[in-house]
């Protein structure tokens, strides 16, 4: 490349290529101009991470070169790439619990750790950013750790955007995002490309890429397969050049069967997280939907029901073959065949330094063991090698360590801990954040699979298309309050989003078709 070709692109990579266990990027080239949102797509295990983590300087390339604004460009680490102008917001989150919102954003602003730190001064310009990515109701001195994970997602947001870097990397930004918050980072995003920044933007969600990106990088298998102005390009496209195939996620359509039997009652239910009694039920072999915006109390239903928070009224009650049981604790929820994947893997769904057939067996290891309790190998290899496949969980092997894994197929182990123990409820908050668009329908296919085969699913999602395709009845929580229901036959995108937002607005009356 001519040094008169560089002068007008912001960033680019020569040919980099980077091997781990097995080869993850192959001979990778990629131009970004300056001044433009440029979009990177992929499946799982493509390489759009670790692309990301080398040109910060988290890894180093085994071979190639990265040009900045025409010039030798070779960060060893993120305070050379943050000097350089380059900030990444990654995938896995990187702020400390035990600090506020104005100390983490300091982290990547403060350039010597003698730096004398001024309060005042970073509550203001913490204060500013939390305005910007529409957290304002939160305090600059807050603790990190009282966070929900929309919350901490928008913070890391609000870290990366205080670098004031030129080159932003942005790695799965909306994944924990409802969709009017991701409308909100859209807008900064846009106005940032107009001041002269240049974005990467890395996400599974392809109807964002083309709706905010300027052009789109296909990664697969290690290379670039495309390269293309968005305009030009639809979501079919973007999946054929991905995977090869073409997807349908709707979940094939068919009747409530109106005489199947109860299987889950909640009544009343009340914790110190939900103060508002919630009371629903749920037929054996449906898929119920938990729709609303961020921090409406969606995480913290599925908390209740599985008895990871304290009760302070009403009951969780199964019904089965043998009788009704009440479940207060997740002792008793796994023991009655309750499953749970949590919203944030990283913190309370994974054991990052265990192998793949550790995380996924964990929670039924008497079903790979003998009768003295000793875990049989072979029967603990088949168990991790048939749920991998149906999942399309990428790896070397049951024995591969869950960090080496991609942030997708890790969120497809956790489902696959609860398929190993057969459970027969699954609770699933976000099941496909992070996933990328073939294993999205992977996931789509079993949750179906399981549902016809008489397994109940209450799902949450911040995607109201995926609930949309995948429930036969979708409930609406807003601001903790259980305020409607919709059966498959007759929502919209539209009613569910007023009623998300009507303990927000007062005026709201529930649409004729919804049932509070």
């Amino acid at each position: 490349m001519t040094r008169d070709a560089r002068d007008h692109l912001r960033f680019v990579a020569n040919e980099i290529s980077k091997s781990f266990a097995t080869p993850v990027l192959h001979d990778v080239d990629l131009e970004v101009s300056a001044g433009h949102l440029h979009g990177l797509v992929g499946e799982n295990g493509a390489g759009k991470s670790t692309l990301a983590k080398i040109i910060v300087g988290l890894e180093s390339a085994d071979s190639g070169s990265l040009y900045l604004d025409g010039q030798p460009y070779r960060p060893t680490n993120t305070a050379d790439s943050l000097r350089a102008g380059v900030a990444i917001c990654a995938q896995e989150l990187s702020l400390v619990d035990d600090l506020s919102i104005a100390e983490n954003i300091l982290l990547n602003t403060t350039a010597s750790p003698l730096m004398r730190i001024r309060r005042k001064r970073a509550d203001e310009r913490a204060a500013s950013l939390l305005s910007l990515v529409g957290l304002e109701h939160l305090t600059p001195r807050t603790l990190v750790g009282r966070l929900s994970l929309a919350e901490k997602q928008l913070v890391e947001i609000a870290k990366t955007l205080a670098t004031e870097a030129k080159l932003l990397i942005l790695d799965e930004p909306t994944s924990a995002l409802t969709v009017p918050q991701a409308e909100v980072l859209h807008g900064i995003l846009r106005d940032r490309v107009r001041d002269g920044i240049t974005v990467v933007y890395i996400s599974h969600r392809l109807g964002d890429v083309l709706n905010v990106c300027d052009r789109v990088s296909v990664l697969r298998d290690g290379e670039v397969r495309l390269t293309e102005d968005c305009v030009e390009l639809s979501e079919g496209a973007l999946i054929r050049e991905m995977a090869g195939v073409d997807a349908d996620f709707n979940a094939p359509p068919r009747p409530t069967v109106k005489s199947a039997p109860l299987h889950l009652t909640v009544a009343g239910l009340r914790t110190s997280k939900l103060p508002n009694p919630i009371s629903f039920d749920c037929k054996r072999g449906e898929i119920l939907g938990v729709a609303g915006l961020a921090g409406s109390g969606r995480t913290e239903l599925l908390n209740a029901i599985f008895g990871l928070d304290k009760r302070i009224g009403g009951s969780v009650k199964i019904h089965g073959e043998s009788g009704t049981v009440e479940t207060r604790n997740p002792w008793q929820s796994i023991k009655n065949g309750i499953g749970l994947v949590t919203e944030d893997r990283a913190k309370d769904g994974i054991f990052r330094d265990q192998a793949l057939a550790f995380n996924v067996t964990i929670a039924g290891l008497g079903r790979i063991s003998d009768r003295s309790g000793r875990l049989i190998r072979r029967r603990e290899v088949g168990a991790v090698a048939r749920l991998s496949e149906a999942l399309r969980v990428r790896s070397t092997g049951a024995y591969q360590k869950m960090r080496e894994l991609s942030g997708g197929n890790q969120q497809k182990s956790m489902l696959a801990r609860w398929l190993h123990c057969e459970s027969q409820l699954l609770l699933l908050d976000e099941p496909t954040r992070g996933v990328d668009v073939t294993a999205k329908l992977a996931i789509h296919t079993e949750l179906v699979r399981l549902r016809d085969s008489g397994i109940t699913v209450i799902a949450v999602s911040s995607e109201l298309e995926e609930l949309q395709s995948l429930c036969d009845r979708i409930i609406v929580l807003s601001n903790r309050v259980l305020v409607a229901e919709f059966q498959r036959s007759n929502w919209s995108q539209r009613e569910i989003l007023e009623a998300a937002f009507s303990e927000y607005d007062r005026e709201y009356e529930p649409p004729s078709s919804a049932v509070t």
